[in-house]
């Protein structure tokens, strides 16, 4: 299927784009119109079309004429009469999306059939100890959160289970299969929107806490603003600092002074936030620092769209909503259990990019 691209280096694959957005809706939700997606993806109506086309011949989706298209029947988990064994361990990290989509997994494998253990832990070695006596299971789902993963506990979940997959987390060239946000695509999806409204001083503020996302994410960008000739002063890539112990910002008001309350010429028409912040601090700081969204400046935060509490309806998401993220770990232990040969790797879930007002043009 042909690839389209606003941003040079990055393109669009349609038909896995919508084939992830029909994973991540409940079967008979219907999807976006057609014009819908054009504008979404940036892509011409035609290749929409025959994205469309593909996915109907596969099954995915249905078209009902004059009322629209949507998703069709999910196929079982597992093709296997074979009840399975799982065991999803939790850090327990507060984390609203990680919540979800554990419980997703959960009731979806106990609707298949399937036997479903969580177990939340704070301690990894006390977590260690009460795992090494206990049963053994076909597949462990590891939901590590913003904690260190000790490889110790990946090496005990190994010897305890047929196989492990690790959610939110990037993992190559070790015997676990991982599932993470592909930060290429959020960066495109991101700096496309914002640069089709006329935006060229861009600044990401990311919360200063130490997670390879984010670092990641702000190489990514560094790389955009050298590819269109930017310095750092027309398009900065500052890291805030992050409250000691708790998720967000130290002081997201005062970065924003910094930013935006210089030169005229020099200050960013739009900002892009990474950060595990709450949309009310977020838009609290904003209104402190005395910045209206989006006549001074446009906004976009990296978070889970389908989280009330990270947008309030009123701030831009990029990101993967916690029931794709959930559908993506179900998918890949289904791959397995029907592959369980196959090489391990990293599964990059494409996220996307939910608009609530708070941009516009520069």
């Amino acid at each position: 299927m042909g690839d389209e691209a606003g941003v040079p280096g990055v393109s669009v694959n349609v038909v896995d784009e919508l084939r992830r957005m029909a994973d991540s809706l409940s079967v008979g939700s219907r999807l976006p119109t057609v014009r819908d997606l054009v504008a979404r993806y940036g892509v011409s109506q035609h290749l929409v079309q025959q994205a469309l086309q593909a996915l109907r011949a596969e099954g995915v989706v249905a078209t009902h004429v004059g009322r629209g298209t949507f998703v069709g029947p999910r196929a079982p988990l597992s093709a296997r009469a074979t009840a399975r064994q799982v065991l999803t361990l939790l850090h327990h990290s507060q984390y609203e999306r990680g919540d979800l989509i554990a419980q997703t997994i959960h009731q979806r494998l106990t609707a298949e059939g399937h036997t479903s253990v969580v177990l939340t832990y704070s301690d990894a070695e006390h977590a260690m100890a009460m795992l090494r006596d206990g049963p053994r299971y076909d597949s462990c789902i590891l939901q590590p959160r913003t904690s260190v993963i000790p490889v110790r506990l990946l090496a005990l979940l190994r010897e305890i289970s047929n196989n492990v997959i690790v959610e939110n987390r990037a993992l190559d060239q070790i015997d676990v299969d991982a599932i993470s946000n592909d930060p290429s695509v959020l960066a495109r999806l991101v700096l496309e929107h914002l640069t089709r409204l006329g935006h060229r001083r861009i600044a990401w503020i990311v919360e200063d806490r130490p997670d390879y996302f984010y670092e990641r994410l702000g190489r990514l960008f560094e790389a955009y603003r050298l590819w269109n000739g930017l310095s750092q002063a027309e398009a900065p890539l500052v890291f805030s600092p992050s409250r000691s112990g708790h998720h967000g910002y130290v002081d997201l008001a005062g970065t924003l002074d910094a930013l935006f309350h210089g030169d005229a010429g020099q200050r960013p028409t739009a900002a892009v936030l990474l950060t595990f912040e709450t949309g009310a601090r977020i838009l609290e700081a904003f209104g402190k620092a005395g910045l209206a969204i989006p006549g001074d400046v446009s906004v976009i935060r990296i978070g889970t769209p389908d989280i009330e509490s990270e947008h309030l309806g009123r701030l831009a998401v990029a990101g993967r909503p916690s029931r794709q993220a959930a559908e993506t770990v179900l998918k890949r232990l289904a791959w397995r259990w029907e592959n369980p040969g196959a090489a391990y790797g990293t599964v990059y879930d494409s996220p996307v990019l939910e608009l609530h007002g708070s941009t516009g043009g520069a």
